[in-house]
């Protein structure tokens, strides 16, 4: 048992961490003309607490934050290096201690609290303005410190294990569902946190999509280019019955979650070899790659890095209608930020406009997926630095032959 606390406690946020967190954000609230932000998700509690146990978290323009907490108070005294840790008082007695006289502004996470939750957090500061805070959250959170990215690398350095492991698993493999099973297993043996956590409402995943052949296009709910039929209506995403066949590209996309904080990546797998095709389609993946990569540098546009990176090879190949998705599944972006969620910013995307900044972790995502085919592609997470982009994701992109 003290060897199991010992380890845990090499998980910690150390305060000036956390500090350095409020402190930017206590920065842009006085910018905003905000007098607090009332913090409830989970994600954001850990992000600015150290702690992810059940409350709300009090950030002023200025001082030190406070934390009532539902359950477990115990716990997160235990984890969390704020001074004012304190059971939660009830919803009346809590207003009475975060209001800032009448008028005053707010912030919220209005993208993520729970309508009843807001109506009740109305009724109590019934004088103040609440105003949507997560811009705010979000621009802090999308750039991360050494602290973050130690587990970033360490995320990336065991998700490659696993990877490495993968051709193996799919000569003993005969369906999807053997194979993500496989792959599953071993990554929670290397310590994947198990949950995978997405900030946009009504978003579920699981470990991440194993398709293969025409399941990859089957059409999904999840936000993302990758198909999967999955096993049960009621989970329409992922690896499904569908066996393995020779010929034809199987798709792991599958993230490893380590203390919180993820990596995604992709790589494109056959039985016994694939079309001339399907090798044509993934060589201009892996040019797309690069060139995205290479116009990863501070200050560029994310917007202005998607439409330069589209018009150089719109029309390059046969399969370019199927960029990014096939029908429903199509979608408009080139990458995505990574951190303590799966969907966080800065986004490679027409209607992101934000420039990039050193600290910023994104997964670019090139893919192909013709209908009634398959699909093919790969995924890395970079880091923006003040030169070229760092590849965090340190594995072989090749396409790999079983």
């Amino acid at each position: 048992m003290r060897r199991e606390e010992e380890t845990y406690q090499e998980f910690l946020t150390p305060s000036e961490e956390v500090e350095r967190r409020v402190a930017r954000f206590q920065g842009l609230l006085r910018e905003e003309g905000f007098d607090g932000a009332l913090l409830r998700h989970p994600v954001d509690l850990f992000y600015f607490s150290g702690t992810a146990q059940n409350g709300y978290l009090w950030i002023p323009p200025e001082g030190e934050p406070a934390l009532w907490v539902q359950r477990s108070l115990e716990r997160a005294r235990r984890e969390s290096p704020l001074e004012a840790i304190r059971p939660y008082p009830g919803l009346r007695a809590l207003a009475d201690r975060v209001a800032a006289g009448k008028g005053a502004r707010i912030g919220m996470e209005m993208d993520v609290l729970p309508a009843g939750e807001f109506l009740r957090l109305q009724q109590h500061l019934a004088d103040a303005e609440l105003k949507d805070a997560t811009a705010l959250i979000r621009t802090v959170r999308q750039t991360k410190s050494a602290f973050e990215l130690d587990f970033m690398r360490k995320a990336a350095r065991l998700h490659a294990e696993v990877f490495a492991e993968i051709p193996a698993m799919i000569r003993e493999s005969r369906t999807e569902l053997d194979l993500s099973a496989r792959i599953e297993f071993a990554l929670r043996r290397r310590g994947h946190q198990g949950l995978l956590r997405l900030r946009r409402w009504n978003q579920d995943l699981h470990y991440g999509p194993v398709v293969s052949g025409a399941s990859a296009c089957s059409p999904t709910p999840f936000d993302g280019p990758v198909g999967g039929l999955g096993l049960y209506p009621a989970l329409p995403q992922g690896a499904g019955r569908k066996e393995l066949e020779p010929g034809e590209p199987i798709l792991v996309d599958v993230v490893f979650g380590y203390n919180g904080y993820f990596v995604d990546k992709t790589r494109t797998f056959a039985l016994g070899g694939l079309p001339d095709e399907w090798l044509g389609a993934y060589r201009l993946c892996r040019e797309i790659q690069a060139e995205t990569v290479r116009r990863l540098r501070p200050g560029r546009p994310c917007s202005e890095i998607y439409a330069e990176v589209v018009a150089a090879f719109e029309g390059a190949s046969p399969f370019w209608p199927h960029f990014m998705g096939c029908h429903d599944n199509k979608v408009r972006f080139l990458g995505h930020g990574v951190g303590l969620e799966l969907d966080e910013w800065p986004v490679l995307a027409p209607g992101f406009k934000g420039p990039l900044q050193p600290g910023m972790t994104i997964a670019v995502e090139p893919k192909f997926f013709p209908p009634g085919k398959g699909g093919i592609g790969l995924e890395n997470v970079y880091l923006v630095t003040d030169r070229a982009a760092e590849k965090i994701t340190d594995f072989p992109d090749d396409l790999v032959i079983v």
